[in-house]
């Protein structure tokens, strides 16, 4: 059986205004979504325009402060009292550095420089409103749901917006935009794995950033594997291949053993098969196939992609707006002038690009984030 293996990351910094990056490097092993991988997260921007500034801030509730006050002195960040929440907000011309989210982190129950990569399985929330994430299984495992993940398994950063005038003032009312999007990878497609999930207190969505097209795009979260990396898909005691996962129906499996297999079967429906790969496998001679796998229905997660969230522009005006797709990352408070958004950052297992051979390679995620032009 395969170990499962982390993914350490390394948080760099959050600067003020408009964008965000993810860097990493994958390598190792890479089964089903059990690999690990070396690099780092960093968050960077600059001013919005001349007379309006975006300001990041994270939302750091007591009754213990993950960030302290000799933290708060030493990098010139303010804490305020909004909402009832305490925010550490940074300074227009000053970026919130990457030891300061170390140390938030560091401080709560979420990774701080690793990441396991998981699965939201059918999406579903807890009696707090959390997106609930399963961990990646071991060879039989298939009930994946009954396998929950550690907060540890990924980075979870509750940000606030403000949007300030000339006067530092807070502007109401108005929408945070994401206007740029880059998902690259230096070799290979493991970039095709990152998910974030949004929550800005009136919208929750997941999404695919790698996606730059302006449809929705479905990620199938059963099949076969091959966990052990033998080449071909897992079977049970009783000789009937693992479906790993949810369907609404269940697997119907053949009378007899599935006999000499010389041609990988492509049942998950992968792009690349030119190798094989966890994914994809040839049956085992010895074990009963799944007969129904064209109609067993797995259940599949809807993301959101960079098409269907960025905004479309008026091109008399300027201004951004949603549009038929277009999402506001968040909307500052028609009463504090502030906005939140929790960014959960994670690595969507059942993706088909986390399989052994893209391991060694690096990705770049990079998102901006925008006011309306016309303030």
């Amino acid at each position: 059986m395969r170990t499962n293996k982390r993914i350490t990351i390394g948080l760099i910094s959050l600067a003020c205004l408009t964008s965000a990056a993810l860097i990493g490097t994958a390598a190792g092993s890479l089964a089903w979504y059990a690999y690990s991988r070396t690099g780092t997260v960093s968050y960077r921007g600059t001013s919005v325009s001349n007379t309006a500034l975006l300001n990041v801030g994270i939302v750091d509730d007591g009754p213990t402060y993950k960030i302290s006050a000799a933290t708060i002195t030493q990098y010139g960040l303010t804490r305020e009292s909004i909402d009832n929440h305490s925010i550490v907000f940074c300074h227009s011309t000053n970026g919130l550095d990457y030891r300061v989210i170390q140390e938030y982190l560091s401080n709560s129950t979420y990774a701080v420089d690793t990441l396991s990569p998981i699965t939201t399985q059918v999406p579903s929330y807890d009696a707090s409103g959390n997106l609930i994430f399963y961990k990646s299984p071991e060879y039989g495992q298939t009930n994946i749901s009954s396998y929950a993940a550690e907060e540890s398994d990924y980075v979870k950063l509750p940000f606030a917006f403000r949007v300030g005038n000339a006067n530092n003032e807070g502007i109401v009312s108005d929408d945070i935009w994401l206007t740029g999007c880059s998902v690259q990878a230096s070799a290979k497609n493991i970039h095709e794995a990152v998910r974030i999930h949004l929550d800005n207190g009136t919208t929750k969505f997941i999404m695919k950033p790698a996606n730059k097209t302006t449809s929705k795009e479905s990620t199938k979260l059963g099949g076969l594997l091959d966990l052990d990396g033998d080449g071909t898909y897992d079977y049970d005691d009783e000789l009937k291949e693992c479906y790993y996962g949810l369907a609404d129906n269940a697997p119907t499996y053949a009378s007899s053993a599935y006999g000499p297999s010389t041609q990988l079967d492509n049942v998950n429906g992968v792009s690349d098969t030119s190798e094989a790969s966890t994914f994809l496998a040839k049956h085992n001679e010895r074990a009963k196939a799944v007969t129904n796998i064209a109609t067993i229905g797995p259940k599949v997660v809807e993301n959101e992609t960079y098409g269907t969230v960025t905004p479309l522009i008026n091109t008399t005006t300027g201004a951004y707006y949603a549009g038929a797709t277009g999402k506001p990352i968040t909307t500052t408070s028609a009463v504090t002038g502030v906005g939140y958004a929790t960014f959960t950052i994670y690595i969507e297992g059942w993706d088909h690009s986390v399989i052994d051979q893209a391991s060694g390679y690096d990705f770049n995620l990079d998102l901006k984030f925008e006011i309306n032009k016309t303030n």
